[in-house]
């Protein structure tokens, strides 16, 4: 870790108590000698500094104002089946890595009591994972951009979002990464969603109704690490169009159907353009997924089948299409332990990719005709109330992988085992 890593960290705790404390919020001064300190309450209401009805201070341009913080930092190690680690036939080879996988700042309003804004900002110059180059293994850094930035008017029936944001599509990534069960979403997901990008997005605004949906349209592109437009707009600029469809199946339990278009084809005149995982959009033409959650008491299931058509991949691989079943069921077994199982699998001639944390990272993979994976972690939630607000979670996976690529490499097959600690403020 860096010297400056937990300096920081602390000047933007501290900056957040500071501004907080000398708004003299009434939250703060209602608190009496009899109450016991609750650090769970206590914490986030350092990061809500204005709230108009809350400070008796109403006005008809802002009425909240919050500081947001996500921050995630993780271990993992790796135990591939066979002699496949990078760096392996020079004795250079590494089975762990760590890193910030996320330390995101931002800012969330309501104005004019009809919008909300919100802005998040990738904290630069921490660490990030460790990637293997010329023989030799290179501490990585985040790099300062922007997140994400949208407007969403508070409007019924009918919702409209404007700015960079998630084309959130299959149930996965639908879930916020502050409230995913697993330190990362299954292959299948990596491989076929898009990352966030400048769009428009029209949809139905109670969420709690018996049908709901949503449509928008995205521009994609390269990211070239633009602060402010990413991906970069210029002659490899197209576009995707996502939709979604749900229903309540229950009363806690509903009913997604998910699709998503690719507009790209080529780039710089090859069938690779999301081959590089600088291209911002979805890793196929055609993106299909019917996802059921359903919570009952303190079980929770999710179910996914998933297909991509016309999958983005390296011309020699000939990969079509690539097809996929996510199961996982969690059950919380006290206040604050959850634990959390997942089968996963993918299958596509040459189309089934594992993810990067770590797999592609610390060993030498290719893309598979099938992948499954099964894994077992267990969360502990340091405020039970808000079980996303803090929390520090385990897991171990078990990844198989059958087939080999047109070089006659194969993917990955072996263990893994990681643990992180998330914040969501």
């Amino acid at each position: 870790m860096k010297r400056y890593t937990l300096p920081m960290l602390a000047l933007t705790m501290g900056a957040t108590c500071f501004g907080s404390v000398e708004a003299n919020s009434p939250s703060v001064v209602a608190s009496t000698p009899q109450e016991a300190f609750n650090a769970c309450k206590w914490l986030p209401e350092r990061f809500a500094w204005f709230d108009a009805e809350r400070d008796n201070a109403e006005n008809p341009y802002i009425q909240e104002f919050d500081i947001t913080l996500r921050m995630q930092y993780q271990l993992a190690y790796i135990d591939p089946a066979g002699d496949n680690l990078k760096g392996a036939d020079i004795g250079n080879e590494r089975n762990t890595n760590n890193e910030w996988r996320r330390f995101r700042l931002g800012a969330k309003a309501k104005l004019f009591n009809t919008l909300k804004a919100e802005i998040n900002w990738n904290i630069g110059g921490l660490e990030s994972r460790s990637k293997f180059s010329d023989g030799v293994w290179n501490r990585s850094e985040t790099s300062a951009s922007l997140d994400s930035f949208s407007i969403t008017t508070d409007t019924k029936p009918v919702a409209f979002k404007l700015g960079k944001m998630k084309p959130a599509y299959l149930g996965e990534y639908r879930t916020s990464s502050s409230k995913i069960k697993t330190l990362e979403r299954s292959a299948i997901v990596n491989q076929l969603t898009a990352d966030k990008n400048w769009g428009v997005m029209v949809a139905s605004s109670d969420k709690k109704a018996d049908f709901g949906w949503n449509t928008g349209l995205w521009v994609t592109g390269v990211d070239d690490d633009s602060l402010w437009l990413t991906p970069e707009f210029n002659s490899d600029t197209s576009a995707m169009f996502g939709a979604s469809f749900n229903m309540a199946t229950g009363k806690k339990s509903r009913l997604y159907f998910d699709y998503m278009h690719s507009f790209a084809k080529t780039h710089n005149g090859e069938v690779t353009e999301t081959g590089s995982t600088a291209f911002t959009g979805p890793g196929a033409q055609d993106v299909f997924g019917i996802n059921w959650e359903s919570k009952q008491g303190d079980f929770y299931f999710l179910g996914e089948l998933i297909g991509g058509f016309n999958v983005y991949a390296d011309a020699e691989d000939n990969a079509e299409n690539v097809f996929g079943v996510v199961l996982m069921p969690t059950y919380r077994f006290s206040p604050h332990f959850e634990g959390v199982l997942r089968y996963q699998l993918s299958s596509g001639s040459n189309a089934a990719k594992a993810y990067s944390r770590y797999y592609t990272t610390n060993a030498d993979t290719a893309t598979a005709d099938l992948l499954q994976a099964l894994y077992m972690g267990v969360n502990y939630y340091v405020c039970p109330e808000k079980p996303d607000m803090m929390k520090i979670m385990t897991g171990i996976e078990y990844m198989n992988s059958q087939g080999r690529d047109h070089a006659g490499d194969k993917g990955f097959t072996g263990w893994a085992f990681s643990t992180a600690f998330r914040a969501n403020f």
